[in-house]
């Protein structure tokens, strides 16, 4: 909860500071909230893009520019139709360019010209069905509607880290700006900004390189901490508003704060930070009239000499308080996380694999358990030498030798027999390979070396429980491994929170059978003094671990040159120019 109080807090406080309360700011706020005020409005508009990745290594460029064009309508402040129109053949063309002669097949089915319409109605966004076609066609084909319609507004108030309606409806909120702004007021003191818009009749315009916005954070950040006793007490008030049942802890978390503020650390990072960014800059001009709003953009963002990222273009909007919007009827509504799966179907294919009950920790991120075809399929050398035994790729006969004492088991890719010491035995599902990444069925595998496999189904992500210990063992080790979760989960609670407090928490949080077992964890811990200390000392260990990590990375970034942000920058240049390619 305070990550994310903080984050919200971070990021409204973050923009505001860049220009702080001049009287023109004020002036532009007051303009801004005009236009936001009208019943109905056209818009329509023109971006420009032009992106270039440098791989480090070889230097090769690739350059991509296209165009995007917008037009739509607003009515109200809660709903809005708009059509965008994005040009994609200069974007082919590079890809294209840098692609094997499968994938330009794949990149040829992309339209030339991408054209959509999106709509939103309250908590609702509408988008075109044929726009998921181009990512995961096998998930909408039998969707018979014509757009599908993604619901924001699902997420209950109680659900753990999630942001509330009741927050969002606060943040959209008249009293959110006079609470942010009497907070800048007292945060920022005598900060004058070295950045600020300037006015000419009813034309604002704004200009700022990288190294004035990083100054000006800076400065304002100094000033911030300067008057922290006073500017808590107005975070505090916000903070109770956007997450009404914070923990005592974190409430001392926000008054403490300025005690974890290095200012030199700051200004050290800030001076790399520079470096990479050199360059940046951005240029805004906003001109409004009684009903009319005309905004120009320029924005170039570098970072060192690896990506380079330009934009410019205007938008106009123009008050007619007449509009009504027809929003489409034939719309099929999912989830979040129905939308998530379509976005990313990797992301629904994810499994916990448990081995004698514990979960087992995958170092490669890229061979992750997953689902295929309704079989659970593992990443051969990820996970098996994790259980002792020996895995060897033969890439001429494109066989996997899975040995583990004095078994032996062979696949071929795309083969549905092994052999299995030597006898063949026929697979329900073969050997593949994944982005380089050979995957074998776990099951086969698995019962092959005499272990038993149990396959769990769960909302979130399924469960593989591979074990040779008896059921009964397996159940006692999973018991006794929540049961500890929980008594962890409830001491945390109870170092910050009064029993009343964590009581209420847990049955505002959690339901059913989960509710009743932290209810009983913290009964078992109130009544055993020795037991929550063990746990909460527990805790401390922890914490007492992570500072030193902590700290021990901090001083050596101190003792690292500062080209190390430059190989990390590297490092995400060649990332970005291999997906880009």
């Amino acid at each position: 909860m305070k990550k994310k109080i903080f984050s919200i807090l971070a990021i409204f406080i973050t923009l505001a500071m860049l220009v702080a309360c001049t009287p023109n700011t004020t002036s532009y706020i007051d303009a801004t909230n005009k236009v936001n005020s009208w019943k109905g409005s056209k818009v329509n508009g023109e971006f420009n893009y032009d992106i270039t990745v440098k791989d480090p290594e070889s230097s090769e460029t690739l350059n991509m520019k296209f165009p995007v064009t917008f037009e739509g309508k607003q009515e109200g402040k809660d709903k809005a139709e708009v059509r965008v129109k994005m040009d994609l053949k200069t974007v082919k063309d590079a890809i294209k360019n840098e692609s094997t002669e499968e994938d330009i097949q794949d990149i040829e089915k992309l339209p030339d010209t991408l054209d959509m319409n999106v709509f939103v109605n309250k908590d609702k966004i509408y988008l075109q069905k044929d726009l998921f076609e181009f990512i995961n066609a096998d998930a909408v084909k039998d969707i018979k509607e014509d757009y599908i319609a993604i619901s924001t507004g699902e997420v209950g108030e109680n659900t753990p880290g999630a942001i509330s309606p009741k927050t969002i409806e606060y943040l959209n909120s008249e009293e959110f700006k006079s609470d942010l702004m009497n907070l800048l007021d007292v945060a920022l003191g005598d900060f004058k900004p070295t950045i600020d818009y300037k006015v000419d009749g009813n034309t604002y315009t704004f200009n700022a390189t990288s190294d004035e916005i990083i100054d000006n954070v800076i400065s304002g950040s100094d000033e911030i901490v300067k008057n922290w006793d006073k500017v808590s007490e107005n975070v505090l008030a916000i903070a109770t508003k956007i997450e009404p049942n914070m923990a005592k802890g974190d409430k001392d978390a926000i008054k403490n704060l300025k005690n974890e503020y290095d200012a030199a650390k700051i200004k050290e990072s800030a001076k790399e930070i520079k470096g990479m960014l050199k360059g940046s800059k951005i240029s805004e001009k906003s001109t409004f009239g009684d009903d009319n709003y005309k905004s120009e953009m320029d924005l170039t963002f570098n970072i060192n000499d690896f990506v380079s990222v330009r934009l410019n273009g205007h938008a106009t909007q123009t008050k007619d308080e007449s509009i009504k919007i027809a929003f489409p009827t034939s719309a099929k509504e999912i989830t979040m996380a129905e939308y998530m799966d379509l976005l990313i179907p990797d992301m629904g294919n994810l499994t916990t694999v448990r081995v004698n009950g514990e979960d087992i920790t995958f170092d490669d991120p890229e061979a992750l358990p997953k689902v295929m075809n309704n079989r659970t399929m593992l990443g051969a050398r990820s996970f098996y030498e994790k259980i002792g035994a020996k895995v060897d790729w033969n890439d001429k006969a494109r066989t996997v030798t899975v040995t583990k004492g004095s078994d032996k088991i062979v696949l071929t890719i795309d083969k549905d027999k092994a052999l299995v010491n030597g006898k063949e035995k026929a697979l329900d599902s073969p050997a593949v390979i994944v982005d380089n990444k050979t995957y074998i069925p776990v099951r086969f595998v698995s019962e092959a070396f005499g272990y038993n496999v149990k396959y769990t189904e769960d909302e979130i992500m399924p469960i593989v429980d591979i074990y040779n210990i008896s059921e009964e063992e397996l159940t006692e080790k999973l018991a006794q491994a929540e049961k500890e979760d929980n008594y962890t989960m409830v001491a945390a609670m109870l170092k910050e929170m009064d029993s009343d407090e964590v009581e209420k928490q847990i049955k505002e949080m959690w339901e059913g059978e989960d509710q009743a077992k932290l209810l009983e964890a913290k009964k078992e811990l109130e009544s055993n003094k020795e037991l929550l200390e063990k746990y909460q000392a527990k805790l401390e260990d922890e914490i007492a671990e992570d500072t030193n990590t902590e700290a021990k990375e901090s001083t050596k970034a101190k003792e690292e040159p500062a080209e190390k942000v430059e190989d990390s920058a590297k490092k995400a240049a060649e990332t970005l120019f291999a997906v880009v390619r």
